[in-house]
């Protein structure tokens, strides 16, 4: 068999925009009586807020949820003002003309941004829009109950419009506890305070839960991007991953025996022949997680190779014995996420979750996006 020359070192990052879609379709089918927002912080998860917030867009999505201030500008910038931006982070001092100028909804997360914004509400003379986040069991952003019970809506929030108040569940993806049920609970005790307001509680894993944690608006995230948010749970064999990345074979060897192969000798050869081995232009700077040195596996044509040796900054090596021949030429290309093996595979073998897999994606890969 001939192969063409080795024409690029370059790794391909593929995301399919249609799955993207139909995830989110399939969640929005989960829960009709509800609206179903996106987070896209963090460039949509790293997979391209350019391309992704469009498509789902396109899929009727209009209340979007970014980090920070700055992701809702880069935003709005690429889905117009026909639809609604809020920040997670809330607002600060320096933010304010910037929250107006786009159009940007803050999520208010303690007295002290609830004071920001009602001054500045005041200031302006404008009846400013927001979100309230309460907490009912995080611990990390949101007002704790004292706050809630010190709030005075007449008079630390008369010149707020209140558009929805929210909580984050901190461990909806595991049915054998009962955290959820207590923040459910917690969460319908302190929304009688904001009477007829609109409420939001379930991410990706809590539109699962059921009926009652939908509420008006629920904040997909994880799941839109192909990442099981129910692992235990069938009928979450809908979501599909939508990543696939490859990386071409750039130099084939034999390792002798006893011989190692990258830094530190951490992998030899300890079998009674020389192992064919193959060097692939992938590593952590790419967002290949460092702890899958000789733990982690990819695929060639369907069939496992074992990474072996220090995964470094810009290569690995990986054992391509159990690969047949025929498939292992320069350029051949080597799955290293896909259809054998996904972010959660990754995720498992590197002692991490699979949104870090996705978060952590480089950006010197040829990017297609279809």
């Amino acid at each position: 068999m001939t192969h063409k020359p080795l024409q690029s070192a370059k790794c391909r990052l593929e995301i399919a925009l249609d799955t993207i879609k139909n995830n989110y379709l399939f969640l929005q089918k989960k829960c009709p009586n509800t609206d179903v927002g996106a987070a896209v912080k963090a460039n949509a998860y790293g997979l391209g807020v350019r391309h992704v917030a469009p498509i789902l867009k396109r899929a009727g999505c209009r209340h979007f949820f970014v980090a920070s201030c700055e992701e809702g500008v880069f935003l709005r910038g690429i889905i117009g003002y026909d639809a609604n931006i809020y920040v997670f982070s809330g607002v600060f001092a320096n933010e304010l003309e910037t929250f107006m100028e786009y159009g940007l909804v803050p999520i208010l997360n303690h007295l002290s941004q609830i004071e920001i914004w009602q001054g500045f509400a005041s200031e302006i003379n404008r009846k400013l829009p927001c979100f309230l986040h309460l907490d009912t069991g995080m611990h990390r952003l949101g007002m704790p109950k004292s706050e809630i019970d010190a709030l005075d809506l007449d008079a630390d929030m008369y010149k707020l419009d209140i558009l929805c108040i929210m909580s984050h569940l901190a461990s909806a993806d595991e049915l054998d506890k009962p955290f959820s049920a207590l923040q459910l609970k917690r969460f319908k005790e302190y929304s009688h305070k904001f009477g007829d307001v609109k409420q939001s509680l379930a991410n990706s894993s809590g539109i699962f839960l059921g009926q009652d944690y939908h509420f008006d608006l629920a904040r997909p995230g994880a799941a839109l991007y192909g990442i099981n948010p129910m692992p235990n749970m069938s009928e979450t064999v809908a979501i599909k991953n939508p990543v696939k990345l490859f990386a071409p074979i750039i130099q084939l060897h034999n390792l002798p025996i006893g011989e190692s192969v990258g830094y530190n000798n951490t992998y030899t050869n300890g079998g009674d022949k020389s192992c064919p081995i193959a060097t692939i232009p992938i590593g952590y700077a790419d967002g290949l997680s460092r702890a899958l040195s000789n733990k982690g596996h990819v695929y060639i044509n369907r069939f496992k190779a074992s990474i072996i040796g220090r995964v470094s900054m810009d290569l690995i090596t990986i054992d391509v014995s159990s690969v047949p021949a025929e498939y292992c030429f320069l350029g051949a290309p080597v799955e290293i996420i896909g259809d054998h093996c996904t972010p959660a595979d990754i995720a498992s073998a590197s002692g991490t979750n699979a949104y870090e897999v996705l978060t952590n994606l480089g950006n010197r890969y040829e990017r297609i996006y279809n």
